[in-house]
């Protein structure tokens, strides 16, 4: 009886270890398939025609400072909703517009407002004018050191009245480019001694103020002193500018300035991190833009 039992036992002991296997196996073969919401491109057949030419006037103003004519937006419209309004459409509308000189003249407009309070070309030119005047007094005096050093001041200023065309021909990069605007007599007479270049630059380029350390560095700096500042090593105002407008800050800073110009906000982490990487990859200002533009934040749809 006792053998037969046993037997029994082991017979059951043998069928539950093989439906614990074949549960296991079960359980590692089958899948669900999983629905994720909102995984699905968007579509944009409620979007009125009046969405669509607001988007492309906002375009215009905001990159050339110029009303879009009836037929510049008629086109658009149609150009975006023959291909049903799509990324790569608005991507290949915008570049269109990126090209344009009047693009080149609003950067320099804004530029100059920000940095030396609008100063107008007819202003530059007559202080070149009287460079020019001094400068051959100077030589005419015999006083060829402070003939040279006004020479230098001088240039300065021929560099800034022409920075829209060095830049769109690709003559200066976009950091030489933002150098331009505070490396001049007005933006010196604005911002007079070391102290206010360094918190105007800090704010004009990051768009905040300079630590304690980051302002007695930069004084020190500018002042002809070998200080490092934004961990970089220099001894001069040039060396200032020029780590200023080549850090990581500075392409954060314009990413900052232009969600603020196109969005009215500051991007998100993840937006100034997509936006800043590839621009410092590149040193392209006009694709960064373009990120901003494309959105359908900024279209309004």
């Amino acid at each position: 009886m006792s053998k037969i039992f046993n037997c029994k036992l082991a017979i059951g002991l043998i069928c539950i270890v093989f439906l614990l296997a074949n549960c296991k196996k079960q359980e590692v073969t089958v899948h669900e398939n999983l629905v994720i919401n909102g995984n699905k491109p968007p579509t944009y057949e409620g979007v009125s025609q009046t969405q669509i030419e607001v988007y492309i006037s906002k375009l215009y103003i905001d990159l050339l400072g110029i009303q879009a004519t009836q037929l510049e937006i008629t086109n658009g419209v149609t150009y975006l909703k023959s291909r049903d309004l799509r990324i790569g459409a608005r991507d290949t509308l915008i570049s269109q517009l990126l090209q344009k000189d009047e693009y080149y003249d609003r950067l320099y407009t804004n530029a100059k407002g920000k940095f030396i309070e609008g100063i107008n070309d007819f202003q530059l030119n007559q202080e070149i004018t009287s460079n020019n005047f001094i400068i051959a007094f100077l030589y005419s005096n015999g006083d060829t050191f402070l003939a040279q050093i006004t020479e230098i001041n001088r240039d300065k200023l021929v560099t800034l009245l022409n920075a829209d065309s060095l830049y769109k021909n690709n003559h200066i990069t976009v950091n030489e480019f933002y150098a331009i605007f505070c490396d001049n007599k007005f933006y010196d007479d604005i911002n007079m001694g070391s102290l206010n270049f360094t918190i105007a630059c800090f704010e004009n380029y990051f768009l905040r103020q300079p630590t304690a350390s980051e302002t007695t560095n930069g004084v020190d700096m500018i002042d002809g002193n070998s200080k490092i500042i934004l961990l970089k090593n220099g001894n001069s105002k040039d060396d200032f500018i020029r780590i200023v407008t080549e850090s990581d800050e500075f392409y954060e800073g314009l990413v900052r300035e232009n969600y603020r110009g196109f969005l009215a906000r500051d991007p998100t982490s993840l937006e100034a991190h997509q936006a800043t990487v590839p621009f410092k990859t590149t040193n392209d200002l006009a694709e960064m833009q373009k990120i901003i533009l494309k959105k359908d934040e900024y279209a309004g749809f």
